[in-house]
Formats: structure tokens, sequence, C-alpha cells
């Protein structure tokens, strides 16, 4: 891991799996205070943009190269998605105003049976504007942790814009 300066921000570097080398502005770095669980000792991540579009995000950490979660916002494939958060979690966000919150779930592709599913149970909630983070575990039974959304293949998205 590398740091330098550019224009009075620092840019760290440093090497991940997924996505090789990368360099961002420290002040992109996200610091998840609780860790997220099953990676509790991992706790500073960036966002990666997945596609143009937007639709898809990788959360990657900065410390383990080869941890990364897809993240999308639910809302896209669930219009009726939302959470209310305690407050407790908008004092661990730092969050005075729940405006700058960000809301995502993590993604699960299964290759063999071509599905994709949502893990709504398990919503991750940022803090735009002091980078903070958590992955919150919701008690709903309305939300599962494998939320089925349909997978276009490369020859369902040629006829559709073609």
């Amino acid at each position: 891991m590398k740091t330098g300066t550019k224009s009075n921000r620092r840019i760290m570097s440093f090497d991940t799996t997924r996505f090789g080398p990368v360099a961002i502005s420290e002040d992109k770095i996200i610091h998840f205070v609780q860790g997220i669980p099953g990676f509790k000792d991992v706790r500073r991540y960036i966002l990666i943009d997945h596609d143009e579009d937007g639709v898809f995000r990788w959360l990657q950490a900065v410390d383990r190269p080869e941890v990364a979660f897809l993240l999308t916002n639910p809302v896209l494939f669930k219009s009726d998605y939302n959470i209310v958060l305690r407050t407790g979690e908008l004092r661990t966000l730092g969050a005075e105003d729940p405006e700058h919150l960000v809301i995502f779930v993590m993604v699960c592709f299964h290759r063999e049976s071509n599905t994709m599913t949502l893990n709504l149970k398990g919503p991750v909630v940022l803090n735009s504007l002091n980078m903070r983070g958590i992955q919150l575990i919701l008690d709903r039974d309305d939300y599962p942790v494998d939320y089925p959304v349909p997978v276009r293949t490369s020859t369902e998205q040629k006829r559709k814009s073609g």
C-alpha cells in the first residue's frame, strides 16, 4: 500500500485480486466501525462502479485484496423496499440527516442456475457525508436473504436493444 498527495488530497494505492492496482483519494474510503458480519477485522472499503449505468457497484476491501462484495440499490428490483434505522444505528453512522444515507444490498449470482439473488435482510448503509458504513441484519420475514431477480442473457439484451 502506497500513499501520495495530489492537490492537497492524499492518494492511496493498493492491490486487489479482482481489479488489480487501485489508486484512490483517502477521503473516498468508507469506514465500517463494526466491520461486516464474517469480516469483522476488515473495516476499510471503497466503492468501484461495475457497469456504466451504475446499477451495480463493488464494495472492495482496502486491506484484504481478495474481499469484495457486489452491491446494488434494492429499490431498482423491489420498488417498495424500505428500512427504518434505529437511533443507535444512526449514531454509529454519525447521521443527523437521513438524506445523506445510501442504501445498498449484496448481490449473489448463481452461475450454475444463471440466477441472481439479493440479500434484502442485510442492507449496507453508507453515510456519504462522513464515509461511515454499517451492514444491518433486519428482523423482518418479508425481506429474505435470497430475493430472486431476473437475469437477462446477452441474447435477450441484444434482442431488446436491436
